[in-house]
């Protein structure tokens, strides 16, 4: 009997030790497609996380990882360097199943809300927004479960903060999405519309955590210049203007801060792009124009 008790008891501390190597195999592994994500090696990041899945299938945080890596992918081509349209609404329902499957495996990952919102979202901007406004409930959902969960990551490099990210890309949302969507039918139809002065607090937000961020510093001062021609607040316009200016001093971090200060300068130049202003693509937002597509 004493036999039977040791055998068993060798065989449950091997399986642990198994299991335990495995794990620090696969923490060794996100670790590295961590540092390959930073030096903008997204295939050979993607590789690490492959092996990851193949290891620890019941981890989520491969899933996220993977779908940042296609989005900063796509992110940093120029808009006349994309691939073609149908293409790309392809690679980002991609990215969402991505998410998706993060969210099967834990559903208290408040990055895997993030980047099935953001592959939602960038398919909604690559059909055209106002062809898309049955997606913008989806999308304000799974990005307002990722500010409830408030995910802790961010990166060593400061290129990247879960809670600004969702921030940001929270403004975003509620300045790309028009405001006339508040009024009855269409509030009860689409069920989410814009809000440019929540869209300013929400920026501000983001910039708060990170504020050499170029990406959020752009954020807040489109935000702002949509803000302040809607509402007659040239205080607003000015102050966007101003962030625009500074931001071109920032350091770059990300493969696509050159392309936003780019941008920057293109919206200095014509403050009348503010409100439908979005790196991808500049999207018509007005009534008419839907009235005039949905016919």
């Amino acid at each position: 009997m004493k036999g039977i008790i040791l055998c068993f008891s060798a065989y449950v501390l091997l399986t642990l030790s198994i299991g335990n190597a495995g794990q620090d195999s696969c923490d060794e592994l996100i670790q590295k497609s961590e540092q390959l994500w930073m030096e903008n090696k997204y295939d050979e990041s993607d590789k690490c996380l492959d092996k990851v899945l193949k290891l620890c299938p019941k981890l989520a945080d491969p899933y996220w990882r993977k779908a940042r890596n296609e989005f900063e992918r796509l992110e940093a081509l120029p808009r006349d360097q994309k691939p073609d349209k149908e293409i790309l609404m392809e690679r980002y329902l991609a990215l969402e199943a991505l998410g998706t499957k993060c969210i099967e495996l834990d559903e208290k990952n408040g990055s895997c809300w993030f980047w099935k919102g953001v592959g939602i979202g960038r398919y909604g901007t690559t059909r055209g927004v106002l062809r898309s406004l049955f997606l913008a409930d989806d999308v304000e959902g799974a990005w307002l479960k990722t500010e409830s969960l408030k995910p802790r990551y961010y990166s060593s490099d400061g290129r990247s903060h879960a809670m600004g990210d969702c921030y940001h890309a929270l403004g975003m949302f509620y300045r790309l999405v028009p405001e006339w969507l508040c009024y009855f039918p269409f509030n009860w139809l689409i069920g989410a519309c814009g809000d440019k002065a929540k869209s300013i607090e929400y920026q501000r937000k983001a910039v708060a955590l990170i504020p050499k961020r170029i990406q959020y510093q752009r954020g807040l001062a489109v935000s702002l210049i949509c803000y302040g021609q809607a509402y007659e607040k040239p205080e607003a316009v000015e102050e966007g203007k101003k962030i625009l200016k500074e931001l071109q001093s920032l350091p770059e971090l990300r493969p696509f801060d050159k392309i936003d200060k780019a941008h920057a300068r293109m919206i200095l130049e014509d403050p009348s792009l503010a409100c439908g202003y979005q790196r991808d693509a500049q999207h018509e937002l007005s009534q008419e124009a839907y009235k005039k597509n949905s016919k």
